[in-house]
């Protein structure tokens, strides 16, 4: 159990403290975000050995003792080579401060009570991610009987989990918000006897000579999985406009964290992107900020959103939609003050703005796997038929038998959610997906080893 406050120090334009801050509320571990250069709090703090010349965000724990951030946070996961195929070329300052920030998240988690680190050695199941469709496969996967393992670098819910609501969600008439879903599907997985760690990511995966798989964690724990579910979901595309990068923190973010709109009270607002995520996000700053605007290039929102969030949107006083713009620089001093829009006809309008959530395109987290498991040109990773199709069958698959639906180029590994591609980008489907990944897997476990 876990009661004590955990402090997190830092400044508002310090890197990664926004996703640390996210990381501690969407897991439930109370904490105290102290501003160092305007919080008065601070100054009851002086206490800690050298605390102007520590590395932030910086947690403080109840018993005195400290865990300074890494020297360069890195937000983009990547998985790292394997034995198989040839990696994405990563600088090496990239790939020590990717370590680096995945080892510090995975010792704050450990600090904090979260489970990091594995019960065993092996698995029926390895589930990487969990979203609805990660935390969906393992509650099927427990419920078979099988030893089923969840690595999770974030929190349970993956991005449907910031949503504020989901309206078209089956079974929920009124509506049911991301985290409600997430909590409940969690749950119900360890309940059944999943095993879902918190905070560890994968760092290697590679298939062995016995038709297994080995995954090395941070934290250093290796685990080897009979099979597994790769439902690690996308991120959004990163903006770039002068002043972004600038102010991540500091009023820009990435995604749309439930718990950062209660600071907004009062406050103008900025969403971009054009999806049922931007129109969810949109509404529910609208409860608290004065204005909201959201900003797409697309000359619509009818075009990629569905239609109960645009009606909603047109009804509510305190949103404004910009179309055919895009945002073309943010400014500021200390913190985010102004976006500039650009519109189609290059004519650009700067608004007063404190705060800018981003919610646009979809990245998905396979950087790394080339040579192994078989993409498309988007990097969504290519299932059943789609693996051996134009002729590819001899370079791609090795089997006599064809790729299960779900299946990836790598035997044994299924694929569920918004990494798969030609998935439809719904939190109903993705459940859907993991639920059917085990019933192939099960199939896939009596054929025995791979021929």
């Amino acid at each position: 159990m876990r009661h004590s406050t955990t402090y997190l120090l830092g400044r508002a334009t310090t890197p990664g403290a926004a996703e640390i801050r996210q990381f501690l509320s969407r897991n439930g571990v109370p904490f105290q975000w102290v501003d160092v250069e305007h919080d008065p709090l601070v100054g009851l703090l002086q206490g800690v050995p050298h605390l102007e010349d520590r590395r932030y965000p910086l947690a403080l724990f109840s018993d005195g003792s400290t865990l300074e951030g890494p020297e360069r946070f890195m937000r983009t996961r990547y998985v790292r080579a394997t034995p198989t195929g040839a990696p994405s070329p990563v600088p090496p300052e990239d790939e020590r401060a990717y370590a680096e920030t995945a080892a510090f998240k995975q010792q704050l988690a450990e600090r904090v009570g979260l489970p990091t680190r594995p019960a065993r050695e092996s698995y029926d199941v390895v589930v990487v991610g969990a979203g609805p469709a990660g935390l969906t496969a393992a509650l099927y996967g427990a419920s078979e009987g099988h030893s089923t393992l969840v690595v999770e670098a974030i929190a349970p819910g993956g991005q449907a989990g910031t949503s504020a609501r989901i309206e078209n969600y089956p079974g929920f008439p009124d509506g049911v918000s991301g985290a409600e879903l997430a909590e409940s599907i969690y749950a119900q997985a360890v309940r059944l006897g999943a095993e879902v760690l918190i905070g560890a990511e994968l760092l290697t995966a590679a298939p062995t000579d016995h038709g297994t798989f080995q995954v090395e964690l941070t934290g250093g724990s290796v685990i080897e999985g009979r099979s597994s579910v790769a439902a690690t979901g996308v991120h959004y595309r990163r903006l770039e406009a002068p002043g972004v990068d600038e102010f991540l923190g500091a009023g820009v973010h990435y995604g749309s964290a439930p718990g950062e709109a209660v600071r907004l009270k009062g406050s103008d607002v900025v969403v971009v992107g054009g999806g049922n995520s931007a129109g969810q996000a949109a509404l529910h700053l609208a409860d608290h900020a004065r204005t909201v605007t959201v900003v797409i290039r697309a000359p619509s929102l009818d075009r990629g959103m569905s239609t109960y969030l645009v009606e909603r949107i047109a009804r509510n006083p305190r949103i404004a939609v910009r179309t055919s713009s895009q945002v073309a620089e943010v400014r500021g001093d200390s913190s985010m003050r102004s976006a500039t829009l650009r519109s189609g006809d290059e004519r650009t309008e700067e608004l007063a703005a404190d705060a800018m959530f981003l919610l646009i395109g979809a990245q998905p987290v396979t950087a790394g796997v080339e040579g192994w498991l078989r993409r498309d040109s988007h990097g969504f990773l290519l299932t059943g038929q789609d693996v051996v199709a134009d002729g590819s069958r001899e370079a791609w698959w090795r089997l006599d038998r064809d790729p299960y639906p779900l299946e990836s180029s790598q035997p044994g590994v299924f694929v569920a959610g918004d990494l798969r591609h030609g998935s439809i980008k719904r939190v109903a489907s993705a459940v859907g997906e993991g639920a059917m990944a085990i019933s192939l897997i099960r199939q896939y476990l009596a054929l025995g080893r791979p021929g």
